[in-house]
């Protein structure tokens, strides 16, 4: 039995017992327990100084003239990055391409280049000669 399970046992088992106490019991349970939170000191509320940070340009929170920057600067702030992104995305895509096609132009080179004529390239035994000479 888990911990959760145990507590819920024991809450029901005093729920049941505490059905079964006398009205005098459970009324001087409830004047002492008033007495109790009578007696708790009332929740103070703290109040925390709110920091700000002092940069060459003015505060670190926005610029220094004083008001909102334009809806046009707000979408320029979201688009140029994410056109950043997909431009980068792009000349990756288009870098791996070009790597790929070169690795194939240097295979093509390869095969064409070697002794052995194409014909066998074309063989169904060829295959299971190169599986069992890579081993």
């Amino acid at each position: 039995m888990n911990e959760l399970e145990t507590l819920r046992t024991v809450r029901r088992a005093l729920d049941v017992r505490a059905e079964r106490l006398p009205y005098r019991v459970t009324h001087r349970l409830e004047l002492a327990r008033t007495a109790a939170l009578g007696r708790m000191p009332a929740p103070q509320t703290v109040r925390v100084a709110q920091t700000q940070l002092a940069t060459a340009g003015g505060s670190a929170s926005g610029p220094s003239w004083g008001h909102e920057p334009s809806l046009s600067w707000r979408i320029a702030a979201m688009v140029v990055p994410i056109a950043v992104l997909v431009a980068g995305l792009l000349a990756v895509s288009v870098w791996n391409d070009f790597r790929r096609a070169e690795d194939v132009a240097d295979v093509d080179t390869a095969v064409l280049l070697d002794d052995v004529p194409i014909s066998v390239y074309a063989d169904k035994g060829f295959g299971v000669y190169l599986r069992n000479n890579q081993r």
